[in-house]
């Protein structure tokens, strides 16, 4: 696994998400926008962390859940998510990906994550998990979460 000191693009910025009180950080430059969550088609026979699709910007857009991809403990109740951060790829902007979030909170740069402690992660879609005040923040590998949706496996 990568080290929080050896994030891609040392000077980029990651903005740090929040789905059902569980804290992720995505680079920003594979941001495209932020849109209200809306007309989620679910797909029958799916993987569960597949949410379905949704229609963005003339293309057909899969939303994933990252709780359950990476099998983080989700609390007993469930917050409506809200917001669609839509990302493309790292290495091919018309390659897009949805993840439901329930709310967006502060940026940060690489320097900054760097100085929490950190350990290591388990999940191929996670560059690193960074401890915060007994609170995790896991920076996601977005060219991964990608592969993982082409793979359509856990």
């Amino acid at each position: 696994m990568k080290s929080a000191a050896n994030l891609p693009l040392e000077n980029d910025l990651y903005q740090l998400i929040v789905i059902n009180d569980q804290q992720y950080a995505l680079p920003v430059h594979c941001i495209t926008t932020v849109l209200a969550l809306e007309n989620i088609l679910r797909l029958p026979g799916t993987a569960s962390w597949l949410s379905g699709v949704v229609h963005v910007r003339n293309a057909i857009v899969p939303v994933i859940n990252i709780n359950k991809l990476i099998e983080v403990d989700d609390p007993a109740y469930q917050s409506n998510c809200q917001l669609l951060v839509l990302l493309h790829h790292p290495l091919d902007s018309q390659r897009l990906l949805g993840i439901s979030v329930t709310d967006l909170t502060i940026l940060m740069y690489p320097s900054e994550l760097a100085e929490m402690a950190s350990s290591s992660s388990t999940h191929q879609c996670l560059i690193n998990s960074l401890n915060v005040d007994s609170q995790q923040i896991h920076l996601l590998d977005i060219a991964n979460l990608f592969e993982q949706l082409l793979q359509g496996q856990n």
